[in-house]
């Protein structure tokens, strides 16, 4: 088990598990009733990946919901699993499935 990130706000630490979990990225929180009843930062909420391989797609999902990609023409689906994928992304993180290309171009998916 590995900590992916600490938040005084432990709302949106809620909302990252959910996306951690629709990810299919087990995960647990800490420390959220004790930052509740002591709100300084030795105690502040703690966001955890149950297993230790998935710490690098964890962050990677962090970091896109902390800077949302700009231009949502970079945006791309996974053709396996239909996962949602930022453009820095070449391979799901999901399901392990490389990224479409087309003539040299990377294939924009489609933005919902």
């Amino acid at each position: 088990m590995k900590q992916v990130l600490t938040l005084s706000e432990s709302a949106e630490l809620e909302l990252l598990k959910n996306v951690l979990e629709e990810g299919g990225i087990h995960c647990v929180l800490k420390n959220v009733q004790l930052a509740q009843a002591m709100p300084i930062t030795p105690f502040n909420p703690e966001l955890w990946v149950l297993d230790d391989d998935d710490l690098p797609p964890a962050q990677a999902l962090c970091r896109d919901w902390f800077n949302p990609e700009s231009d949502d023409l970079d945006v791309w689906n996974c053709q396996q699993c239909g996962q949602r994928l930022g453009s820095r992304f070449d391979t799901c993180w999901k399901c392990g499935t490389k990224r479409e290309t087309t003539n040299n171009f990377t294939q924009k998916g489609i933005v919902l």
